[in-house]
């Protein structure tokens, strides 16, 4: 079990691994950079997703969805990196996604609350 100490270490096995799904799944792979969206640019399916993070927690040690990351909040390479690198260093702000999400819900929750005392 690999512990980089270093984030840049991270991103390399964060890549090397998305290089070993897209060669298995396609045969090939293309060059990606990090703004690349995992389904939607790289053509990766939920399937080829859950056996990248399978291969990054047995590679890294940690699975950061357990707690700290929402799976639903990875979509594009970076976010994959980012969540891998809080994960094993604990650094990082809280992902934008999720307090997008959370404000979501708490508009949802107070648009119910109007509409209740109605």
């Amino acid at each position: 079990m690999l512990k980089p100490s270093a984030p840049k270490q991270i991103e390399a096995v964060v890549y090397e691994k998305i290089r070993a799904v897209l060669q298995e799944r396609f045969g090939q792979v293309r060059a990606f950079v990090g703004t690349d969206k995992l389904n939607a640019t790289l053509g990766l399916s939920s399937l080829d997703l859950a056996f990248l993070v399978a291969d990054l927690e047995a590679e890294l040690g940690v699975d950061p969805f357990a707690k700290v990351v929402s799976i639903t909040s990875v979509r594009s390479v970076d976010d994959l990196v980012r969540a891998y690198r809080n994960a094993v260093l604990g650094e990082g702000e809280p992902q934008t996604q999720d307090i997008d999400l959370a404000a979501a819900m708490e508009r949802a929750r107070s648009r119910r609350a109007r509409r209740a005392r109605k």
